[in-house]
């Protein structure tokens, strides 16, 4: 039951149009948003060559973790507006090492009922016990990246049915060197974070023409309730805003964020970070990049209009 790249983003984009087709053919700006991205912790207990852990001078370890009012401030915001995308429990560390992941997931479950809940797991941490624990707290989904080899497998399969869980509720995806082409992933350098020659990930001397979809569907909530404009963004050179400190929806529909994406809808990728990434963007999230570049568009007319009118007034 192994996910290769193809298969995956297959997924991905059969959850854009499972999260659309919950909305009518008119849709307001906040239906761009298709994922909320939790950072929960800032520990790994693995270094992998195509993460920026791999140097621990440019990416340490750190001892930090989200509180559970963040995700409760979090979740009771996109409640409000009647959020309808995924919860992806990921970002820049391994999910299972914050104490209290089962309970982060509670409280997104109880405050949207029907969304889809994710995690990212090395897997390592792993055993029936927790497997109870998550899916019991409301987890809707599990994907399990396999670092070694295949042979990790049947294990992680073994588990799984031995804890009662579906195959329909879990994937096992080829993450070891080579495993399903170079990993089983397209492999980016993070924002220019990653420095290794050897699987071509390095800083770009210069910017890359190009549009970029990821912050017209996704936001990032970094562990201590700041918004990155990117999950591409290791190095946190834009904050666009704090869970803590506004609205989820204004902030998902902010100055920050609009002047980013209308340099990036237009390719310009011209600013740090974007000028030193060399991710594609757009394998995803275009139904969202089409419906804010338009509603822009429309704003900027309206605008002008209203200037004219009271020219001519």
């Amino acid at each position: 039951m192994l996910e290769d790249r193809d298969s995956f983003m297959k997924h991905r984009k059969d959850q854009e149009k499972e999260h659309l087709s919950h909305f009518d053919a008119i849709r307001d700006a906040l239906t761009s948003l298709l994922a909320v991205e939790m950072n929960i912790t800032e520990l790994c207990n693995r270094v992998c060559s195509f993460c920026p852990r791999v140097d621990p001078e440019v990416y340490p370890n750190r001892n930090l973790s989200m509180e559970l009012d963040t995700s409760r401030k979090v979740a009771s915001d996109l409640a409000v507006f009647g959020y309808c995308g995924r919860i992806t429990f990921s970002g820049f560390g391994e999910s299972l090492l914050n104490k209290k992941f089962a309970d982060h997931i509670r409280i997104f479950r109880e405050a949207l009922p029907e969304n889809c809940i994710e995690t990212n797991t090395n897997g390592d941490k792993l055993t029936v016990e927790v497997l109870h624990d998550l899916y019991g707290a409301g987890i809707t989904g599990l994907y399990v990246n396999l670092y070694d080899s295949p042979d990790q497998a049947p294990h992680f399969e073994k588990m799984f049915a031995a804890a009662g869980i579906d195959e329909s509720k879990y994937k096992l995806r080829p993450h070891w060197p080579g495993g399903a082409e170079d990993f089983g992933m397209t492999l980016n350098n993070r924002g220019g974070t990653m420095k290794n020659a050897e699987l071509g990930l390095m800083p770009l001397d210069h910017s890359v023409a190009g549009k970029c979809h990821y912050p017209f569907y996704k936001m990032f909530v970094d562990w201590n309730g700041d918004v990155l404009f990117c999950s591409n963004d290791w190095r946190r050179k834009i904050v666009v805003g704090s869970v803590l400190e506004g609205a989820i929806s204004d902030i998902w529909m902010s100055e920050k964020m609009r002047d980013i994406r209308l340099h990036l809808g237009n390719g310009d990728r011209n600013f740090i970070p974007c000028n030193q990434c060399d991710v594609q963007g757009v394998l995803h999230g275009g139904s969202s990049f089409d419906l804010l570049m338009s509603y822009y568009a429309k704003s900027e007319n309206d605008a002008a209009e209203s200037v004219m009118d009271k020219a001519s007034g």
